[in-house]
């Protein structure tokens, strides 16, 4: 299977909010509401704006008010808050709170990204991957991504790496991702620990380590990244740390399929077609191939199940 690099809506939101959530300081004033437009629109204190936009889109204080929090974005970004650019942006985008404008939120990421806040590099490298106008942003988006680890995103580290591994908007560099992924993981990415756990189960750009691809990628399994639970199934069918399991190894398969994995629904497939007697079902071996197929399996499709079982390249 691919490597994981996520995808960002919740994401980019997430990437906007979460600093002002995680600051107590900053996100609990005495000020009420009143005050912050007061504070954001006589005194253009940017901060206020910023606030008053985040209650707004929120609607927890407030009646939740999309065209509100734009404006009020607006306004921050504009008074030199590079947080109110990068949630400007963002909902420019998505078209939250009015229309979407594509070239508004590149300019308004750029400007967030290019003062200093590194969540906005990661998400213009986002839009810039999944809807790249040209090859142009793509190799943008590998430097975006860059610029973003650099400032500790960890799933902007994630990302780089992805596209170091597979030569995307650049040259291939597995020894570099393979490190960065680490770093990646370290830091916090479930898809970091994935794509860090999968190079080391296979010995990609370094020494294997089976033992330490298990822990990461069981944890991983555990928070619901479905490239874990399939390569995690994928180790325990195939006896790689230890004695086959393949009552784990289906529990495993079942739900990275469940989440999404066509790469885990077809190795299901495999596993009860061409597995020990006592666990073959031709039936749920069909439905797993079925539902491979569905979510873009090629080879799941054409209903072959004479290859070995192995982890998705």
């Amino acid at each position: 299977m691919t490597a994981s690099l996520r995808t960002c809506l919740a994401v980019a939101l997430a990437c906007f909010l979460a600093p002002f959530q995680s600051s107590a300081a900053e996100l609990q004033p005495a000020s009420n509401s009143i005050d912050l437009v007061q504070s954001c629109d006589t005194g253009r204190d940017a901060p206020s704006c910023l606030k008053q936009a985040i209650r707004l889109y929120e609607g927890k204080t407030l009646p939740k008010d999309d065209v509100g929090a734009r404006r009020f974005a607006a306004k921050a970004c504009a008074e030199g808050k590079s947080e109110g650019c990068n949630f400007l942006a963002a909902m420019l985008e998505k078209g939250i709170g009015g229309p979407k404008d594509r070239a508004s939120a590149v300019r308004n990421y750029r400007r967030a990204c290019g003062t200093g806040y590194p969540a906005a590099c990661y998400n213009l490298g986002q839009l810039f991957y999944y809807e790249a106008a040209n090859m142009d942003e793509v190799a943008e988006a590998r430097t975006l991504f860059a610029l973003g680890c650099n400032g500790h995103v960890a799933d902007s580290c994630n990302n780089h790496a992805v596209m170091l591994k597979f030569g995307e908007g650049g040259a291939r560099d597995l020894t570099t991702a393979r490190g960065i992924f680490d770093a990646a993981c370290t830091a916090g990415s479930t898809d970091g620990c994935t794509n860090y756990g999968f190079m080391l189960m296979m010995g990609e750009a370094g020494p294997r380590d089976i033992a330490r691809a298990a822990a990461l990628l069981d944890a991983a399994c555990t928070a619901d990244a479905a490239n874990a639970c399939d390569n995690m199934g994928v180790m325990l069918m195939n006896g790689m740390n230890g004695p086959a399991d393949f009552g784990r190894a289906g529990t495993l398969l079942r739900k990275a399929c469940a989440l999404g994995s066509h790469s885990g629904c077809f190795n299901l497939g495999q596993m009860l077609t061409e597995g020990p007697e006592h666990i073959r079902d031709p039936g749920a071996a069909d439905a797993a191939h079925r539902e491979a197929c569905r979510l873009g399996h090629k080879q799941a499709c054409t209903l072959t199940t004479t290859n070995p079982m192995q982890p998705g390249a």
